[in-house]
């Protein structure tokens, strides 16, 4: 049983990959870069504790926010299920699926029958559009698209304890009895609330701050990591290819900006995706000077990545302040 009428959405990040499907059933066809936009979903990342060997650099929100803040901008209700019972997370699904409602999921890929993750991750999203017996069908991002789990490995995704993890939760969508708000000021709120979180970051892990904080550490990582040719390739993958869209999701920004500007009419902010798709081209080119950096043992490489980064900063604090100017 498939929930859907036409293939899934198949896309790049999760959390919004799933939104997308759960608006289509609908009726709602956004793109995954507004819905990433409109949640104001870039951000800037540095952590790492005494207990990770690897530093972790994010470029989004966090976990669950996107979808809370998608929720405000298009005034829908999202109405969303936690238990720590297996059982009850089990039945709940089932009813909403019999109901004929998509159901977006919270769990860790580790552990679903069809993975072949060896990490583990405990805030994936995946869209669950049908089940048949004991199999469930789960909508992935790229490359996986759809596949089939058996309810015991599910449950134990599901059920998955770590960083970033929720009690079985999961969630729906529906639309505002009025309908959809202007899209065109929502996608405005959007890139405010980004910019001024990005300008004004709480602490100095956060925002322009925090890039210019992991520029000035980067040249000390072959010293200071553990293991070096293991963390910096996995740095790498994270800001290039585990679900951002490239470029530490700034390419995916610089996406929903054109978008905006066709809502809007307002032709500077085409010049501010053009400005992002340039930052975009920095991460990955710095996410491959680290790649270089773990096989080679090269400094070089680390000190060439900390000078773009301190540059991409500087250049992304300016065009956040543009930002700001054309959305109040």
């Amino acid at each position: 049983m498939s929930l859907l009428e036409a293939d899934p959405y198949v896309g790049k990040h999760c959390e919004s990959t799933t939104l997308v499907n759960l608006l289509r059933q609908r009726e709602v066809d956004l793109s995954e870069p507004l819905i990433f936009g409109l949640a104001g979903g870039l951000s800037f990342i540095y952590w790492r504790t005494k207990q990770m060997p690897t530093p972790f650099i994010g470029g989004r929100i966090k976990p669950d926010t996107l979808s809370d803040n998608l929720a405000n901008a298009l005034n829908l209700r999202l109405s969303v299920h936690e238990t720590s019972s297996e059982k009850r997370a089990r039945d709940h699904l089932l009813a909403e699926l019999d109901s004929g409602t998509v159901v977006g999921l919270k769990l860790d890929r580790y552990f679903l029958d069809y993975s072949t993750d060896d990490f583990r991750f405990a805030a994936h999203y995946v869209a669950c559009v049908g089940y048949d017996d004991d199999r469930f069908a789960l909508v992935e991002t790229q490359p996986l698209g759809l596949q089939w789990a058996s309810g015991e490995s599910l449950a134990t995704a599901r059920n998955a304890r770590g960083p970033m993890s929720s009690r079985n939760r999961a969630f729906t969508l529906d639309l505002p009895k009025g309908g959809l708000p202007d899209l065109g000021k929502a996608a405005r709120k959007g890139i405010k609330t980004a910019a001024e979180n990005f300008l004004n970051p709480p602490i100095s892990n956060f925002g322009y701050k925090g890039m210019h904080k992991v520029a000035d550490l980067m040249p000390k990582w072959l010293d200071d990591l553990e293991s070096p040719a293991d963390s910096l390739p996995e740095i790498c993958t994270i800001m290039e290819d585990a679900g951002t869209g490239g470029g530490l999701f700034r390419k995916m920004w610089a996406e929903f900006l054109a978008e905006t500007a066709d809502l809007t009419g307002i032709g500077e902010f085409q010049e501010t995706s053009d400005a992002y798709r340039e930052l975009s081209k920095k991460w990955t080119e710095v996410a491959g000077l680290l790649n270089e950096a773990g096989a080679s043992s090269s400094r070089e490489s680390l000190h060439s990545a900390s000078k773009i980064v301190h540059e991409a900063a500087e250049k992304e604090q300016r065009v956040m302040q543009r930002l700001m100017e054309l959305s109040s």
